[in-house]
């Protein structure tokens, strides 16, 4: 065997072993990815606005539903306002699955925190939020 046969061998071993092993930051086939940047990504912070916009008209409808079942006039809720995401991370699924915990400001003015799933389907044009729940403070 010829010395440059032996160097391309050599070489096309280690291009097996690079491709082969898994890196340190490689990511599961179906799990959840960190989303980097969230502070400035832009996408990630219309997905967060979206989610607080979703739930508040969920808790309206609810609140409205509620009244007319009663039969008896109700004080309308106060809207969360949305501040910022905080974290994302995402999931491929049929679609993109995306975690977000988000800060938001309550009606009494004081910041809370939630977590937020919601689906993306671009092809179907479809968005639906899954899950918008407060984040359980921590106890000393």
């Amino acid at each position: 065997m010829s010395k440059v046969s032996l160097i391309r061998l050599s070489l096309l071993g280690f291009l097996v072993i690079a491709v082969v092993t898994p890196s340190a930051k490689s990511t599961v086939l179906g799990g959840r990815s960190d989303v980097g940047n969230v502070r400035t990504n832009m996408e990630i912070q219309e997905l967060g606005r979206y989610c607080v916009k979703q739930f508040n008209l969920q808790q309206q409808s609810k609140q409205g539903n509620d009244a007319t079942n009663a039969r008896t006039d109700t004080a309308v809720l106060s809207p969360l306002k949305f501040s910022r995401v905080e974290s994302a991370q995402k999931q491929v699924v049929a679609g993109t699955k995306y975690y977000l915990r988000i800060a938001v400001t309550q009606p009494d003015g004081t910041s809370r925190m939630f977590d937020s799933v919601i689906v993306i389907q671009p092809w179907l044009f479809s968005k639906k939020l899954i899950e918008f729940t407060p984040v359980a403070s921590p106890v000393y």
